[in-house]
């Protein structure tokens, strides 16, 4: 495997722990705070986007493990490694989830920010 090739699976690699490190964070930050937040004189609306990003970031961590999995079967293949493995549907798929799923729940939360200070 050239160094191009490791370099790019180790960079995917990071992406994804990065982005289940910031999902799960964000995540465990809103619940710990949930009780009081959901004491505070809300909407259903509100509270319903609370729990849509809480949705949204546990899928993106689980999609980000998927990536992580499929980068290790990427690599852990009999076959010689193709530089162009890293763009294979296998890998691509649960990373783009990841990213649009973490978006989205990031999107929620900050909607949800923006209501509760009206």
């Amino acid at each position: 495997m050239d160094d191009q090739t490791k370099a790019a699976f180790a960079s995917a690699s990071d992406t994804a722990k990065q982005l289940i490190t910031l999902a799960s964070g964000i995540l465990a930050l809103e619940v710990t705070f949930a009780k009081n937040i959901m004491d505070a004189k809300l909407d259903q609306n509100a509270k319903d986007l609370l729990t849509g990003s809480w949705i949204l970031f546990l899928l993106s961590v689980t999609a980000g493990v998927c990536t992580l999995l499929a980068l290790t079967g990427s690599l852990g293949k009999l076959d010689a490694l193709k530089p162009t493995a890293i763009y294979g549907s296998n890998v691509r798929i649960p990373a783009f989830l990841q990213i649009v799923l973490f978006l989205g729940g990031l999107g929620l939360s900050v909607w949800f920010g923006i209501r509760a200070l009206k």
